[in-house]
């Protein structure tokens, strides 16, 4: 506690936060040089001490007081690699408005020398700008060059910095070669169609992104088309957020054609957009349409999160959409999502079991599929109909013992049961069903 109280109070005191990095005995995670308290003067004598620790891994630099010296005494340690391993970058402040044109440009300058120097960084992971102001366009180009060469940097938080469609354009034909980003933000910027566009063309050929936040960046119906299509291609989304936007009734329906195809994306943000109880509808089918059993494994397996609220919609609609997510929250694999969303078609829909065969053109789906279904269907008389058809109409000779091997295994944990009743030949299942699927294996 002693430590964490030091710590505390070296955050608004210059001097001693000087002495705590020069001290051996304690250690520091994290350097805070935005309090007013640290002058430009203060932040060249704490990088002196700096540059000998090796403890620090997150640096907080406001960007309005760090002058020549500084903003070359930082980059000796990011293009050198000296000094403590910084793992996060946060660079914030940028020059308000009361600041002159010729300090604000000199400042931006500083900030574009600083982010260009991480192009050789090898320990930086995370870069944090966070500015209030728009951003002057030679950062934007300065993020793009060391997204070309820089393979460390996992994390890029851009929210809110007033990056254009220009600047958008820029940082998507880098993000199109970068292997190392998984983690992008560029939320709260006036991004538009043609900047959302381009980071949706990045999306396609990008293969290591897993979590994009493009919230509030005026998202029109061209720009969430752009965003569908390149969700069809992508294999390596998993956190997607296009909150606050402009999404509508058709860019949704497209949506949800576009996740039937998709098989990596596990949460899904469209809060406060435009569509209505068409698009909601058409979300929904894509997680679960009970049309036929083809259908329902057409759908999709993976999102176990989805945002809906604040748009055109009713309670009720909204709990009837989010309601088939309970199977992939469920599943722990997407293969036992797929049992489960399969076992209920099954025993909601009494005609299925009789037309189990029709969903097919192939029997090897049917034959991968058998086991799992069976070992989660819990009613004999459906089981009784399953098995029956699938021995009759579907399994060939040489997949018929793996299927028989499940059905016993299955009749041995009392899911058949010799009292049940065959409705089509009046027999009982231990004599009819088992010894009727042996025999078809026997001719």
């Amino acid at each position: 506690m002693a430590d964490e109280a030091i710590t505390e109070e070296a955050s608004s005191s210059p001097d001693l936060l000087m002495e705590l990095l020069s001290s051996e005995e304690l250690s520091l995670d994290t350097v805070d040089l935005r309090p007013s308290t640290f002058a430009s003067s203060d932040i060249r004598n704490v990088l002196l001490p700096l540059m000998t620790n090796l403890s620090v891994r997150v640096l907080y630099l406001p960007m309005d007081r760090i002058d020549l010296v500084c903003a070359k005494t930082i980059t000796m340690m990011t293009t050198k690699n000296v000094g403590p391993p910084f793992e996060e970058l946060h660079l914030s402040n940028l020059p308000s408005e009361e600041h002159n044109i010729e300090s604000s440009e000199s400042s931006r300058k500083i900030a574009s020398m600083i982010i260009s120097s991480l192009k050789q960084n090898k320990h930086i992971k995370k870069l944090h700008i966070t500015p209030q102001d728009v951003l002057h366009q030679s950062i934007p180009s300065s993020i793009a060059s060391i997204l070309y060469d820089n393979t460390v940097l996992t994390s890029l938080n851009l929210r809110g910095c007033g990056i254009s469609h220009a600047g958008a354009t820029k940082i998507s034909c880098a993000l199109a070669s970068n292997a190392s980003i998984t983690v992008l933000d560029l939320s709260n910027n006036q991004l538009g169609n043609a900047g959302i566009c381009s980071v949706a063309l990045a999306l396609e050929l990008n293969s290591t992104i897993q979590k994009l936040k493009v919230s509030g960046t005026n998202i029109g119906r061209e720009g969430g088309e752009a965003m569908v299509e390149a969700l069809a291609l992508n294999k390596s989304l998993e956190v997607l957020d296009m909150s606050r936007n402009s999404l509508d009734d058709v860019v949704v329906t497209k949506l949800a054609r576009s996740l039937k195809l998709n098989t990596s994306l596990r949460q899904l943000s469209l809060r406060s957009n435009s569509f209505s109880t068409i698009g909601a509808l058409c979300l929904s089918l894509a997680l679960y349409d009970p049309k036929n059993l083809q259908t329902v494994l057409d759908c999709n397996h993976t999102i176990q999160f989805l945002d809906i609220d604040s748009n055109q919609l009713s309670s009720e609609c909204i709990m009837h959409t989010n309601k088939p997510l309970r199977w992939n929250a469920l599943g722990s694999t997407e293969n036992e999502t797929i049992r489960k969303k399969v076992s209920a078609f099954l025993l909601e829909s009494e005609s299925s079991y009789l037309s189990f065969r029709d969903y097919f053109e192939d029997t090897t789906t049917v034959q991968h599929l058998l086991p799992n279904v069976l070992g989660s269907i819990k009613n004999s008389t459906v089981m009784y109909y399953l098995v029956k058809n699938l021995a009759v109409h579907s399994i060939t000779a040489t997949s018929r013992p793996d299927a028989l091997s499940v059905a016993k295994k299955s009749s041995s944990d009392s899911m058949f049961s010799t009292d049940d009743k065959c409705n089509e030949c009046a027999k009982d299942d231990n004599t009819c069903a088992v010894p009727e699927f042996v025999n078809v294996n026997n001719n």
